[in-house]
């Protein structure tokens, strides 16, 4: 007869309980003086969330961000809405004095609801509209300090032949969509340099299991795995 030992949990606190991660593991991030700035620019930007915490995954972002810095290469976000972690991104790794570029990307007035796929529609997705507006103006001002930073204006695919980089370090992807996402991937992955990071900001979400989908068929054909958070999101490095 097999014993069943249970095994108790330590009684340690809760260090981080948000955005569907909680958590009693270390999150000391969270104080760093950098990071508090960085977090709250972003989060002063004039987005319809409410009163969210989105730190963790910000952080990720930030993380990935720096780890990029060494690459020398350019900066890409597709799907940027007031442009939270792109901001906050820009802060943590000093943007201002880098040479490199940042492409933002997205129709800054929502999602294309013709973009979505029948599951998607079913799940709820074009819902989200309710949270997006015309901010346009908004991002030109928000990002106006950073002469590096090239906004770009337009449903993707069709907007991204205007990204003129061939060697790309960074990218943070969240269009709530397959199809757009997959087709920033295509046109990205070749002009990755070794090394480069690719965020996913939907990848864990229940709602977004079809994107998840996607990108695991993505990965697969190129060879390598995309790491599941506990943030929702996922990440895929380009190998050399």
């Amino acid at each position: 007869m097999t014993e069943t030992i249970k095994i108790a949990g330590p009684d340690w606190p809760v260090t981080y309980n948000a955005d569907g991660l909680a958590t009693v593991h270390n999150a000391d991030f969270m104080a760093d003086p950098l990071f508090k700035r960085a977090c709250a620019l972003g989060m002063a930007t004039p987005h319809r969330y409410g009163d969210i915490h989105l730190e963790w995954r910000i952080y990720i972002c930030c993380w990935a961000a720096m780890q990029a810095k060494h690459l020398g290469a350019d900066y890409v976000e597709c799907g940027v809405n007031t442009g939270v972690r792109s901001r906050a991104v820009m802060e943590y790794i000093d943007f201002a004095n880098m040479a490199t570029r940042f492409y933002l990307l997205d129709t800054y007035e929502g999602i294309p609801l013709e973009q979505l796929s029948d599951d998607e529609l079913a799940r709820g997705i074009a819902g989200y509209n309710t949270l997006f507006y015309d901010c346009y103006a908004q991002v030109v001002e928000t990002f106006a300090p950073f002469p590096n930073a090239r906004i770009i204006k337009g449903r993707v695919p069709e907007t991204l032949a205007q990204i003129d980089s061939e060697r790309i370090g960074y990218a943070s992807i969240d269009m709530n969509s397959a199809a757009p996402e997959i087709a920033a991937g295509e046109f990205l992955w070749p002009r990755l340099v070794a090394g480069a990071l690719v965020v996913l900001d939907d990848y864990g979400w229940r709602t977004h299991i079809g994107q998840k989908q996607a990108w695991d068929v993505f990965a697969e054909q190129r060879g390598v795995k995309v790491l599941s958070l506990p943030t929702g999101q996922g990440l895929m490095i380009k190998p050399a």
